[in-house]
């Protein structure tokens, strides 16, 4: 496996599989209206993973991780939700979803860092799952 995941673009994959299907990760999710793009570069050439819409017309950011999250993670989420509130002021306040490969239990240090954000943020753990089959 350490030989195919130098080669697998997981983030990216992950990205792109949200931004198809952003129902999988949260009921009343939707693609954010008017983007050709599942990403959203900022006005300082910052980039999000995917933006999307809740059912209540929330704007939610969804930054993908492979690994573990780090309190840096965090802080990389929540300037894209400043970001994003700063261009669009008139939106309700974004939320803010991180995805991770890690472990599912969150450190002291990532819910302290989560709860002085001042934002609305879940951590979700994903799992990769591949399965083969005979043909016949």
């Amino acid at each position: 496996w350490i030989g195919l995941l130098s080669h697998f673009a997981y983030e990216r994959s992950l990205s792109d599989y949200i931004a198809a299907y952003p129902h999988r990760l949260e009921d009343g999710l939707r693609p954010y209206p008017s983007k050709e793009v599942r990403e959203k570069i900022f006005r300082d050439r910052s980039r999000s993973d995917v933006l999307l819409l809740d059912r209540g017309d929330v704007p939610v950011i969804v930054e993908c991780k492979q690994g573990s999250p780090t309190p840096d993670h965090i802080r990389q989420l929540v300037g894209y939700l400043h970001n994003l509130q700063k261009e669009a002021p008139e939106q309700p306040r974004p939320r803010g979803i991180l995805i991770h490969g890690g472990a599912r239990k969150l450190s002291t240090e990532m819910r302290n860092e989560i709860q002085r954000s001042g934002f609305e943020i879940e951590v979700l753990q994903y799992e990769l799952s591949v399965g083969f089959s005979p043909c016949q």
